[in-house]
């Protein structure tokens, strides 16, 4: 076990989700945000993402894409650094499933800022209108906990091979 938590590369983030309150299977959309301040553009600012079930991320209104994921499957990584500004931005996780229930791990590591500088955690928002997107998330996210959680453990980074 030991030797899975040094893959762990997501700091102090959080599964968040839309609701811990699921009461019977059903496809859902909903989008997580977060906004974070940036004295001056980064030289490079890396995104890593687990969505259960499927995941799309924007930052800054843009689309950076996404993946289908499940647990056993490696992060994913954005490179944020071309839609990073410096000032406010904001950045939007757009989550799918077909059953309601799933989790999102985030962290965000920026150069001269630092390793995990944006993490999932209770002070994400959620929202099921798109409007999310350039208005942010109307209400709190529901924490599940930090890694490992059943049924995803500790993701891992990804390997050579699996870097999009």
């Amino acid at each position: 076990m030991h030797a899975e938590r040094e893959l762990l590369k997501t700091g102090d983030a959080q599964w968040i989700w839309y609701s811990r309150d699921i009461r019977s299977p059903r496809w859902m959309r909903f989008y997580a945000t977060r906004e974070f301040l940036l004295d001056e553009v980064p030289a490079r600012a890396i995104a890593k993402v687990f969505g259960d079930r499927r995941h799309v991320l924007y930052i800054n209104g843009f689309g950076m894409g996404g993946t289908e994921q499940k647990p056993g499957d490696p992060l994913y990584l954005h490179d944020l650094t071309p839609q990073l500004r410096r000032g406010e931005n904001r950045v939007v996780v757009v989550l799918e499933t077909p059953t309601g229930s799933g989790g999102l791990l985030f962290a965000l590591d920026i150069s001269g800022v630092g390793q995990n500088a944006v993490v999932s955690d209770k002070s994400w928002r959620v929202d099921l209108s798109p409007k999310a997107i350039e208005k942010g998330g109307r209400y709190r996210a529901a924490t599940w906990g930090r890694p490992p959680m059943y049924p995803w453990g500790y993701p891992r980074m990804p390997r050579p091979n699996e870097v999009p």
